[in-house]
């Protein structure tokens, strides 16, 4: 893992995007997947309160995005 810790003088947000800009280092890929899906993941908890509706939705965006990538690598087309 990247060398990442959270700042506690920082937002959420800042915090995140470094995050963000850490984990590139590791796995690009992945790390776009979630920057892609940064706003669904950002509504999983609102004002203290878990939505299981989305969280549902951020891993179901996560686990098509996943897919895709790995259908676009597999040279047979995933046959």
């Amino acid at each position: 893992m990247a060398n990442f810790s959270f700042d506690g003088t920082k937002s959420f947000d800042e915090n995140f995007e470094a995050f963000l800009d850490a984990s590139k280092g590791i796995d690009e890929e992945l790390a776009n997947i979630l920057r892609t899906n940064a706003d669904a993941l950002k509504q999983i908890v609102r004002e203290g309160e878990r939505d299981t509706n989305a969280r549902v939705a951020f891993n179901t965006a996560i686990a098509d995005a996943l897919d895709t990538l790995i259908a676009s690598s597999d040279p047979s087309g995933g046959e």
